[in-house]
């Protein structure tokens, strides 16, 4: 699978789920929330889906000479910029903007591949408590245990 293919995938059920949970979710009238308080779950939800996709493109793009990458990826995959708007505010050139992009799709496309997030249909049909080796999910479980341990 080429990682690019996951990533245009794994984005496209990204937006998805953001305009779900944004149209779901009035985050700035909170008492229409309060029906969507947390419950437990063995299944990963939309709004798992979306922190899991922000946090593999940060873990992909986390170096400090990609940084510029991180903004790109932040203002235009993750924010819905539109592509002129983004390219003005990062002040950078139709052929740059090609290049990071096509970078951005590599690297994150990997991370979404290793952390389990693709295909789709196989995260949100595993139970949260028992994912894929590589998820996200259960990395972050890893680290408190770790961190707990130590």
């Amino acid at each position: 699978m080429k990682p690019c293919y996951a990533f245009d995938i794994c984005h496209e059920v990204y937006a998805n789920a953001r305009q779900v949970l944004d149209h779901r979710l009035r985050t700035v009238q909170l008492e229409a929330s309060s029906k969507y308080l947390w419950r437990p779950d063995h299944r990963p939800r939309l709004a798992e889906y979306v922190a899991d996709f922000a946090l593999a493109g940060q873990r992909a793009l986390g170096a400090r000479r990609l940084a510029s990458r991180l903004i790109l990826f932040r203002v235009y995959y993750l924010g819905g910029a539109e592509y002129h708007t983004a390219r003005k505010h990062l002040g950078i050139s139709e052929l740059t903007w090609a290049d990071w992009a096509d970078e951005i799709r590599d690297r994150v496309g990997r991370e979404l591949l290793r952390a389990g997030m693709f295909p789709p249909g196989r995260y949100f049909h595993e139970p949260s408590d028992e994912g894929s080796e590589g998820s996200l999910r259960q990395t972050s479980r890893r680290d408190k245990h770790r961190g707990a341990s130590e």
